[in-house]
């Protein structure tokens, strides 16, 4: 499943909380349901799915509530 697909899928299931969001999508990337293509900030998963949840909502893939 593509990075932002999961993403969207966790914002509307978990009811747009963040934490839960966060935690669901590091679960994810490490049972390997999603996968980056590189990883060159080094940025563990909560970290990688907490910028990846702001930059939905910044950008407008994902909508804010």
């Amino acid at each position: 499943m593509k990075q932002r697909d999961k993403m969207r899928e966790l914002y509307r299931q978990l009811r747009h909380m963040k934490k839960p969001i966060i935690s669901a999508y590091a679960t994810a990337e490490r049972r390997g349901d999603v996968r980056r293509t590189r990883n060159s900030r080094n940025l563990s998963p909560e970290d990688y799915a907490s910028r990846l949840l702001a930059d939905g909502i910044k950008k407008g893939w994902i909508e804010s509530p």
